[in-house]
């Protein structure tokens, strides 16, 4: 971490910051050495970020782990997408991603990222190979994620572009 981020960013940023970069549950005590903060500190963040409904928390070997809600992630997925796109850009995205997975499914002759990484155990493959299939995998599986993101901006662009406040 540099020092200027330390310096100009609150304790509470770069708690979040942190614990929004996560793809596994981390506890306090990681996130706050990584935050340049207390363990105390990030404690309190987390717990209020938890609270919000922006971090998940799970029980680890090592105590409570806090990583990114995926409801809120996603959320914040499409947000972006709306903000920065129109519904023409949005289709436009829906085909290539659609174009991709069908690539991806003619490349590896399988189905699904499942099937594809199944093949990797299954074949008797190079370790060159078998990393290019897991890599595949994962773009695969991401690919799939992205392509749900746009259908639901697309599928509900009205009104969440929308100006106007969400009933309660």
């Amino acid at each position: 971490m540099s020092e200027t981020w330390i310096e100009q960013t609150s304790a509470f940023d770069r708690v979040k910051s942190i614990a929004l970069t996560l793809s596994t549950p981390r506890t306090a005590a990681w996130i706050a050495e990584e935050a340049h903060v207390s363990e105390n500190t990030a404690r309190s963040h987390l717990s209020r970020l938890a609270e919000l409904g922006v971090l998940a928390t799970t029980t680890t070997d090592h105590g409570t782990g806090y990583s990114p809600d995926a409801i809120y992630t996603r959320s914040q997925d499409i947000r972006e997408l709306i903000q920065a796109h129109t519904e023409d850009q949005l289709a436009t995205q829906a085909v290539e991603l659609q174009e991709e997975l069908a690539l991806y499914s003619t490349t590896y002759d399988v189905e699904s990222p499942t099937a594809l990484r199944t093949s990797i155990a299954a074949t008797s493959l190079s370790p060159e190979k078998a990393r290019e299939r897991l890599e595949a995998v994962s773009d695969w599986e991401y690919a799939q994620y992205r392509l749900s993101v746009v259908r639901d901006a697309l599928e509900h662009y009205d009104t969440y572009s929308s100006s106007h406040p969400a009933s309660a």
